[in-house]
C-alpha cells in the first residue's frame, strides 16, 4: 500500500502543479489513467493544494522580478524545469512517505476489507 500511496500523492501533486502553473489552460484532470479507489486523505489534498499554490506564487514572483533583466519572452523560471527539480530532489518522495505514516492507510484499508 505504501508504494501505491506515494505514487498517487506524487501524481496528484504533479497534476495540481501543472494545472495551476499553466493557469488552468490545460485540463490534466481529464486524464484518468492511474486512478483507482481513493487512497489519499482530505488533509493530503489540502497540503498538496497549499504547496502547489505556494509554488505558483514563487514562479509568478520570479517572472515579475525578471522583467527588464532578461530578453523579452525569457522571463522567469521555466515551469517544467521547476517541476523536474522538485522530482529529482526526492523532496516529493520524502513528503509522500511522511504523509503515508500520518494517513494510516494500512489501517483504513484493513478496516474497509473487514
Amino acid at each position: 500500500m505504501k508504494g501505491i500511496y506515494v505514487e498517487k500523492f506524487k501524481l496528484i501533486y504533479i497534476r495540481e502543479f501543472l494545472t495551476k502553473n499553466y493557469n488552468n489552460s490545460i485540463d490534466i484532470k481529464l486524464d484518468c489513467s492511474g486512478f483507482s479507489e481513493p487512497i489519499l486523505t482530505m488533509e493530503d489534498y489540502k497540503i498538496i493544494d497549499s504547496l502547489t499554490t505556494v509554488d505558483s506564487i514563487k514562479l509568478s514572483a520570479d517572472a515579475i522580478n525578471s522583467i527588464g533583466r532578461v530578453a523579452e519572452g525569457g522571463g522567469g523560471k521555466d515551469i517544467s524545469i521547476c517541476l523536474l527539480e522538485k522530482i529529482e530532489s526526492k523532496w516529493l518522495d520524502s513528503l509522500a512517505r511522511k504523509r503515508y505514516k500520518y494517513a494510516k492507510v494500512d489501517k483504513w484499508t484493513k478496516d474497509m476489507l473487514n
